[in-house]
């Protein structure tokens, strides 16, 4: 009398086979696949030079990352009229970024010279 046995279920791989599999083996093709193209708008600079925000008024898109960079020998601040952001003093050389996500126009000021001002507007 013989016996036969079957297996009608999944088996485990034998141990000789390779961990990690290549595309050949998955069947899965072997070109690269693209890189996500990123929607968000390019960042914005704005300079902080002679006790003055450079520029002073600027219109971005939803999204928009703006650095001001302290480009004078003295602390400076980026701080908005409402709140929305402050970056605390800068000390020469140093940058402050802020994201604006919502649509408004933001008007700013430097909390130590107050005569400097900007407005970012926000679409």
């Amino acid at each position: 009398m013989y016996f036969i046995a079957r297996s009608f279920g999944p088996s485990a791989a034998p141990s000789s086979v390779p961990a990690v599999e290549t595309a050949a083996q998955t069947g899965s093709s072997a070109t690269p696949a693209q890189a996500s193209v990123s929607n968000a708008p390019a960042p914005v600079a704005v300079n902080i030079r002679n006790f003055s925000f450079s520029p002073a008024t600027l219109a971005v898109p939803a999204g928009t990352k703006v650095t001001w960079t302290n480009g004078d020998a003295v602390e400076h601040t980026v701080t908005a009229n409402n709140s929305l952001f402050d970056s605390k003093p800068l000390a020469p050389g140093q940058s402050f970024s802020y994201t604006f996500t919502t649509a408004g126009s933001v008007a700013y000021h430097c909390a130590i010279h107050p005569m400097m001002t900007g407005t970012v507007v926000v679409r």
